[in-house]
C-alpha cells in the first residue's frame, strides 16, 4: 500500500507540469493560428482596397463565399468546438459556424468588431454580426449559398418565418434553450474565446494546472497549521522497514523501525549502534519491593 500512495503522491506533483505542457502548446497553435488568419485578413482588405468598416466587411464576406464550401465536409461527427479558423482558411471546407468563425476571425484581424450569431426555427443558421459604422450592427451571412444576402439588422432578419429564436451563444448545444430565449450578449473580448478553440483549451489547461497547484498549497499549509497547533504529529517510522541511517551509516537519532524477531516492538535505533536495540527479557528487570 505505501508504494502505492508514494506512486500516487509523484503523480499529483507531477500533474501540474503535465498540464502547464498542455497549456504551452494549445497556445503555441493558436498563436500561429491567428498569425495566419490576420495575415490573410490584410491581404484581402489591401487587394479589395476597402477602408471603411462596411467595406472591410463586404471584402471578408466575399472572399469567404468564394474560398470555403461545404462540399465533401461532413456535417454530423464534427468536434464539439468545431475547427478552427486557420483549419478552415487551409483546407476551404466548412458549413455556417465555420465560415462565420473565419470571418469574425478576419474580422478582428483588421479592427472590425464582429460576433456569432445563432438563429433557430425552422431552419437553423449560423451567422455573424458585425459592426459595419459607428452604432450600426449588421448581420453578415458567409455561407454560400447564402441564407440572408445582404447586410441586414438583425431584428429585421428573426422576422423571417423560419426563425423564431436566436443566441449570441449556442444554448442549444447546452439543452438549456428551456430557460431563456433570444439572449444576444455583447461578448466584447470574451469572442477572442469563444471562437479560437487552442486559446480556449491552453486557458483551460493552465486552470486545472492553478487548481491543483493551489490545492498542493492548501494541502500543505493545513499540515502546518496542524502540526502547530499539535493536533497531528510526524512520524519517524521508516516505510521500508529499514532503520533510518546518515551517510556515515548510524541508525538516526529517534528513528524507529519494526523488529522482525518480535512483532508488535518499536524499538528506537541507537546513534553508536547499526542495529536498533533489543527487546527487555524478564531477567534484566528489577521489581522494588
Amino acid at each position: 500500500m505505501m508504494p502505492v500512495v508514494v506512486t500516487l503522491r509523484r503523480v499529483s506533483r507531477a500533474l501540474p507540469l503535465l498540464f502547464l505542457l498542455l497549456a504551452a502548446f494549445e497556445g503555441t497553435l493558436s498563436l500561429f493560428d491567428a498569425r495566419f488568419v490576420a495575415a490573410r485578413a490584410r491581404a484581402v482588405v489591401a487587394a479589395a482596397q476597402a477602408v471603411t468598416a462596411r467595406e472591410k466587411v463586404l471584402a471578408l464576406r466575399g472572399y469567404i463565399r468564394s474560398h470555403v464550401s461545404k462540399e465533401g465536409y461532413p456535417q454530423e461527427g464534427r468536434p464539439f468546438l468545431r475547427a478552427t479558423a486557420g483549419e478552415v482558411l487551409r483546407s476551404g471546407k466548412g458549413w455556417c459556424g465555420e465560415d462565420t468563425r473565419l470571418f469574425i476571425c478576419m474580422a478582428a484581424a483588421v479592427g472590425v468588431p464582429a460576433q456569432r450569431i445563432n438563429l433557430y426555427g425552422r431552419l437553423q443558421h449560423t451567422l455573424a454580426e458585425a459592426e459595419i459604422g459607428p452604432h450600426e450592427r449588421a448581420v453578415v451571412d458567409c455561407f454560400n449559398p447564402p441564407i440572408v444576402k445582404d447586410l441586414e439588422p438583425l431584428d429585421r432578419v428573426i422576422l423571417r418565418p423560419e426563425y423564431d429564436d436566436y443566441f449570441t451563444l449556442n444554448l442549444r448545444r447546452l439543452q438549456v434553450q428551456w430557460l431563456v430565449t433570444r439572449v444576444k450578449l455583447q461578448m466584447g473580448p470574451l469572442t477572442y474565446w469563444t471562437e479560437q478553440p487552442h486559446a480556449l483549451k491552453a486557458f483551460l489547461w493552465l486552470l486545472l494546472a492553478a487548481g491543483l497547484f493551489a490545492a498542493h498549497l492548501a494541502r500543505r499549509g493545513l499540515r502546518t497549521f496542524l502540526l502547530r497547533r499539535g493536533w497531528m504529529h510526524v512520524s519517524t517510522l521508516s516505510p521500508s522497514g529499514e532503520v533510518p541511517r546518515d551517510e556515515g551509516g548510524l541508525a538516526l537519532p529517534g528513528a524507529r523501525t519494526r523488529n522482525p524477531k518480535t512483532p508488535g516492538w518499536w524499538p528506537r535505533g541507537n546513534a553508536s549502534r547499526d542495529a536498533p536495540s533489543a527487546p527487555p527479557r524478564d531477567s534484566d528487570l528489577v521489581v522494588e519491593r
